[in-house]
Parts: C-alpha cells; structure tokens; sequence
C-alpha cells in the first residue's frame, strides 16, 4: 500500500463543518489475557458500539448545507495500550515476545500493533462499518493520536486501520481512483489539529504527568527502539490493574494510599503479597524508564524529536520556537525522576509511616525521653500521617487540562481549544472569544465491578458554519439522537449571541502539519 504526505490546506474548504469526539478505547475490552474473569462485561462494550454508530449514522445522513462533515476523533479511538492479548499459536508474530509481553499480553512492536488492530476491527465490527459508511459517503475522518492509541505512530498501525476500513466499505472499491480518494479522506495527527483562527485540537495527555511522553513526535523507548516507551500509567495498567481484580480501567487515577491498603487487607494475606510484587514490578520498570531517558540513545531520541519538530513548524509556517514554546508547556513525566516516581506511588508516603513508628518504638525501648512525651508525639505524627493520605493525590488531570488550554490559547489563536483525555465533558470561556471543550468519552469503566459500571457521557461537539459564524454545540447521544448539554451561543434566530469570527483573519489548516514520519496511507 503506497505512502503520501497529506494533500494541502487548499483542498479544505473554508467553511467546513466539523463533528468531534473522543475516548472511544475500542479493544479496551480485550483484556482477557491479563483478565479472564471480565468476559462476562462484553455486553455493556456493545451496547456502546450501537449508541456510536447510530450517532456516526445520524450525521452522515444530515449535512448541514449540503457540506460533508469532517469528523475529527481527539485520541484514544483505539486502545493499544489498553489491551491484553496473546497471538494465536497458528498467528505467532514476527517479534518475539519479553518476559513482559508474555506475561501481560502483545506489546508495541511494528507487528505487534498490527495483530491488536486487525482484533478491535473484528471485536468492533459494527463500529469499523459505519466509519467506512461515513467515509464513502464523502465526509473525511481525521485521527489525533492520544495516549492509549500512542501506537499509532506506526505506520503499520495505521496502514491496518485503513484497511479495515476498506475492507468494510459499502460497494466496491476495486477501481484504483476509487479506493485512493477513500483513503485520501482518512488522515492521521502526531499531536493536534489546527485551524487558525478557528480551532485547535489535541487529547491532552501532554498536560497529565502520569501519561506524558517524553518525546511525543518520537516516542520510542531508548533501550528498545523497535517499542514504544511506557509513560508511568502505561506501566501500572499493565503491571498491576490488568492483573489485579477490583482495579477497573481508571486504574490509579482515583487511589490513595488508604485505598490500597484496604484492598490488600480485603485480599488476605496471599492476594496482598500478590499485589505488592506486582506494585514492586511496578516501580522497578518506572525505575528503569527513568534511567533509560538518562541515556546516549535518550539523547539522540530528543535530538531527533527537535529535528521533527523544525520540519513541522516550517510546514505549517508557525516556526519552531512557537512549537517548542508549546511543548514547554507539558507536563514533565513522573517517570523523569526518582522522587516523583516515589512520591506517585505513595512510596515516600509509605516511608513517612515507617520511619514514624521506628521512632516511636525506638523512643519507647530506649527511654531517651519520657513515656509521657512519646504518647502526645506518637498522635501528632499520626495526625499529620493521616492528614497527609487524605490529602494525597496523583493529579487533577481535568484541572491540568484546563489550565494547559487557558495557555495554548495564548499561543495558538483559535475559538475553540478541544480536548480529550479525561472522559469529563466540559464547555467554558477561558478567555474573551476563546472556549475550551473537554470531549467527555464513550468508554465504560469498571468492566469487572457488576452493578456499578459508570456511565459513558456519550458527548461530541459539532461546530457549523452559519452565515459564516461558526457555532459550536456540546450534545450528547441517547436513544433519543443528540440532545444539547452546552453551547457556545445559539443562533440569531434563536434570540442569544453567537460567538463571532473575523472573515479576514488567517487560516492554516492542519492538514499541512505533519513531519515526514507524520504520514497517512493514501
């Protein structure tokens, strides 16, 4: 299958009308490897498959004056990093497998991502046919890659959700002409999506420490480039949610310290063993990560991540300062340093525990002061402790996003900032004529916890052209179609103030935005 740069920004329209969405985790459900007793959630997955593709139906049947959608997907439509899998014995795949991947499921190889996307497309079969409807029918689609679909940087990975989309569309596509201006209507983003003046989009994993990548145009692990580097939620996902039960896909985001420990004592003595080494495990890879982007390799990985990122600022006419200004503005990845790796995993909290009650016992077997000193100590550490566990957390990834969209908008001139990444759908004014949107996601969590699946919120956004306004609604899709949950002004017929845009302000559309590894299948 032939490989193309993207065609240029003059082939968009200039009114185009746009449908977003994001968080879909298609595969997040493939788990059994690492998770056989979640076979029997299967069903609330589907229920979600339907609810999204009589969505993708219900737009690819209604244009909005006569103009095609383009859809955009902010990341993680596909959960590579998600899954747990193994190849079938009559499909071996052609890297062999770590110690790692046989034990956790199929990795991030060039072949290995193959073998999980040729799985989704079958598991989500309905899905794959109605992006394949929406596709021929003349409207476009566009990938931003996100974390759990970080995989996507091969073009393997790509050429694979291409062609299940070929394989699935209606007709024939048997004629050369017919089959490329298919494809050509499939693209795929590294990083973001941007209209000038209009609309920047991207998940928004760069802005939450614990699903940063180091290099995100190059993120390959610096000891094995033939893989991609874990970020630190990529490495308790696989090390310790998938093989623990009670821990549902949102893994650590919502745990403290005390939670964990009740889930120990609520597993007995074997389970809590078991669930130590597996934390163990743990923080020994984030350990070697860390390590490992202290190295040569590391070096030469971020030496060609700033080469990409020249080749991309002079395509899309931006420079590269105002892309590394971009960049300055991510969060750093706990897997940078000690510390934070410790501090993530309540290990200095777990320490403070420790040393507190070696003190206290030591104090009291060897009476360097009075026993009715070390009492009133002993309660004041305990209360700090306390203090301290209840008020311990990871991250507010919904408030990192938020500020890390308050600032690209100082930088990339745009109405709209849209993001994914948390499953939170929000709609806001960050500044005067600037809305940040969080896309909210389709994804169900909790697979293995029955009777308290938390609902997907189902949102998507859809911006159109009226008059040459462009007007944006927040809605989400119920058995009914879509209802409205925010928008950025209703219409004049409508009696309330749509947010404006200048007809002479520049635009640059991001069709022009990849690097030379940055490609589509066309």
């Amino acid at each position: 299958m032939p490989i193309s740069l993207l065609p240029g920004p003059s082939q968009l329209p200039l009114e185009t009308n746009y449908l977003l969405f994001s968080d879909v985790h298609l595969g997040a459900d493939l788990v059994q490897h690492a998770r056989p007793w979640t076979a029997s959630r299967l069903r609330e997955e589907l229920r979600i498959d339907r609810e999204l593709s009589a969505m993708l139906d219900h737009y690819r049947q209604r244009r909005h004056d006569d103009q095609p959608w383009r859809l955009i997907i902010a990341g993680d439509l596909v959960d590579f990093m998600g899954m747990s899998i193994a190849a079938a014995h009559d499909q071996p795949v052609e890297t062999p497998l770590t110690a790692e991947e046989r034990s956790h499921g199929l990795g991030s190889t060039r072949d290995h991502v193959v073998y999980k996307m040729r799985a989704v497309a079958a598991r989500h079969d309905l899905v794959f046919r109605k992006l394949a409807e929406f596709v021929a029918e003349g409207h476009s689609l566009v990938l931003v890659r996100g974390n759990h679909d970080v995989d996507f940087y091969w073009p393997t990975a790509r050429e694979a959700f291409v062609q299940a989309l070929v394989e699935r569309a209606p007709g024939s596509l048997e004629e050369p002409i017919v089959r490329q201006m298919f494809e050509s209507r499939i693209e795929f983003r590294h990083w973001f999506y941007y209209v000038e003046g209009l609309l920047y989009v991207e998940h928004g994993h760069q802005y939450d420490e614990t699903c940063s990548y180091h290099n995100v145009l190059m993120p390959l692990s610096p000891r094995d480039p033939r893989r991609i580097a874990f970020s630190f939620s990529d490495i308790l996902m696989r090390y310790v949610v998938h093989p623990t039960k009670g821990l549902g896909t949102s893994g650590h985001d919502d745990m403290k310290l005390f939670d964990y420990v009740r889930m120990a004592f609520a597993m007995g003595i074997a389970g809590a063993a078991k669930l130590g080494y597996r934390f163990g495990r743990a923080v020994g890879a984030m350990l070697r990560s860390w390590r490992e982007h202290l190295s040569v390799h590391a070096q030469a990985m971020r030496a060609e991540q700033e080469q990409k990122l020249h080749v991309l600022g002079e395509r899309l006419r931006l420079g590269t300062d105002k892309l590394r200004a971009l960049t300055d503005l991510w969060a750093k990845p706990v897997t940078s340093g000690f510390f934070p790796i410790l501090r993530t995993v309540f290990l200095d909290l777990a320490s403070a525990i420790a040393a507190s009650a070696l003190l206290v016992v030591g104090l009291l077997a060897t009476n360097v002061v009075p026993a009715t000193y070390v009492a009133p100590l002993a309660a004041a550490l305990g209360v700090g402790i306390y203090a301290w566990m209840k008020a311990s957390r990871v991250l507010d990834p919904v408030g990192a996003l938020r500020k890390g969209a308050d600032r690209v908008a100082t930088l990339m001139p745009a109405r709209f900032i849209v993001m994914g990444h948390t499953h939170v759908p929000v709609m806001e004014t960050i500044v005067e004529g600037v809305t940040y949107i969080n896309l909210g996601g389709w994804a169900v969590d909790d697979l293995d916890k029955v009777g308290v699946v938390e609902a997907a919120s189902c949102t998507h956004l859809v911006i159109r052209h009226m008059d040459g306004v462009p007007h944006a609604e927040l809605r989400a899709w119920g058995t009914d179609g879509p209802s409205l949950v925010h928008t950025s002004g209703v219409l004049p017929e409508s009696g309330v103030h749509a947010i404006p845009i200048s007809g002479d302000e520049p635009r640059v559309d991001a069709t022009d935005l990849e690097t030379d590894a940055d490609i589509r299948v066309a």
